[in-house]
């Protein structure tokens, strides 16, 4: 099996389809494309950690409803998905090519390619009975990572990802949609969420951000790819060695990232869910990517009666650091003085209308919308508060 990244071979192996994973490298033909963080010191390739970033590309055990979508595909595992379609991404532009075949990419890449455009997301979230054309297996979700009901499809040549939710009141997807709407009124780089429904459930909708020519590496890519200590917090570092690859902005852009994250009180920035741009051609690391998947936030499972407190909580992650107070992360925004936040004025408004649209699906009671709201306000408030003490 050859490793390939866009259209350049990286390296050739013996591939186990049981194992999911390389068993052995027998030519490592362009050791600049191998993906971030899994060469070592030397350059040679790190088995281990190819297997580990090409098994995570693929959809996890812990998904939502994975036996349901696994049953329905008739797969024995979630992971038998990665081999069926050469375990192409719209996430980045790496896959497998048989070492016997030619394939062109160009032809192959879901990122142009029609597939279907309902079979895999209505096995994902269809609630009542439903078996799916063989043609579902044959789409970019089989390396679409993470824990929510997710599937791509495209929507007026549009590629577009469909999120559900798990928490109260499907709250989630409204979280997404109001802190995209926090970071475009604050002119912070993040993606643009809108809220949609699907197979009669509440779904968040973004369009991706990536292309042919540009790949998503996650946070811990890069760590893997740094000299670090568990002991010690990750941020320092991981800033240096973006700056050091010519990502001169990087504090900035994370910056914006730790503000939006403490109006939201977003309690899952986990190392995959935030990362660099790369370019396919030259792999070199271009921007930092732009904020997403900031959902599980605004208290979203705490119950209603305790969100009035729940600032008091430590319950802010980051990198390695855990269990950490949310107002930790107003000490690293430098810029804080720079951001106009009048732009916020009539935002909780908005968040109130949104609630109040999908309440009759959602279930979300009066006073839990009012609640979230004034929570909402308060994350506001203290963000205007701090910027008046500098």
């Amino acid at each position: 099996m050859v490793l390939m990244h866009g259209s350049t071979p990286v390296l050739t192996g013996t591939y186990d389809p049981q194992s999911h994973g390389f068993k052995k490298v027998r030519e490592l033909n362009d050791a600049k494309h191998l993906p971030i963080g899994v060469s070592q010191s030397g350059g040679s390739v790190d088995l281990e950690r190819l297997n580990y970033w090409l098994f995570w590309r693929g959809i996890p055990n812990y998904r939502v409803d994975l036996e349901r979508l696994v049953t329905r595909l008739n797969l024995n595992s979630e992971k038998d998905l990665l081999e069926e379609d050469h375990a192409l991404s719209v996430s980045d532009n790496y896959w497998l090519c048989p070492e016997d075949k030619k394939l062109s990419y160009a032809k192959l890449n879901y990122f142009g390619r029609e597939f279907d455009q309902n079979g895999f997301a209505r096995a994902m979230f269809r609630a009542n009975r439903y078996v799916p054309e063989e043609t579902a297996k044959k789409t970019p979700n089989n390396t679409l990572c993470g824990y929510h009901r997710k599937a791509w499809l495209r929507r007026n040549d549009t590629l577009l990802l469909y999120k559900g939710s798990t928490g109260f009141a499907q709250q989630e997807c409204i979280n997404e949609w109001i802190a995209s709407l926090i970071a475009e009124r604050l002119g912070m780089y993040a993606v643009p969420y809108e809220t949609d429904v699907y197979e009669n459930q509440l779904v968040s909708v973004c369009p991706n951000f990536l292309n042919p020519g540009l790949d998503l590496v996650p946070a811990e890519s890069v760590i893997h790819a740094m000299e670090h200590n568990d002991s010690e917090f990750w941020l320092p570092g991981y800033i240096r060695i973006l700056e050091e690859h010519g990502i001169s902005d990087a504090r900035q852009y994370m910056e914006e990232m730790f503000l939006l994250d403490y109006i939201m009180m977003n309690t899952d920035r986990h190392v995959q869910n935030h990362g660099i741009l790369v370019d396919v051609n030259t792999n070199r690391w271009i921007a930092v990517a732009p904020i997403f998947d900031t959902g599980t936030g605004l208290g979203c499972f705490v119950k209603t009666q305790d969100l009035s407190s729940y600032e008091t909580e430590k319950t802010c992650r980051l990198f390695n650091r855990r269990h950490f107070s949310h107002e930790e992360l107003l000490d690293l925004c430098t810029g804080l003085k720079n951001y106009d936040l009048t732009a916020l004025d009539g935002i909780v408004e908005e968040f109130a209308r949104k609630l109040a649209q999908y309440q009759s699906m959602t279930g979300l009671t009066d006073e839990r919308g009012m609640e979230l709201c004034r929570l909402l306000q308060r994350r506001i408030n203290r963000v205007k508060s701090a910027q008046m003490r500098i």
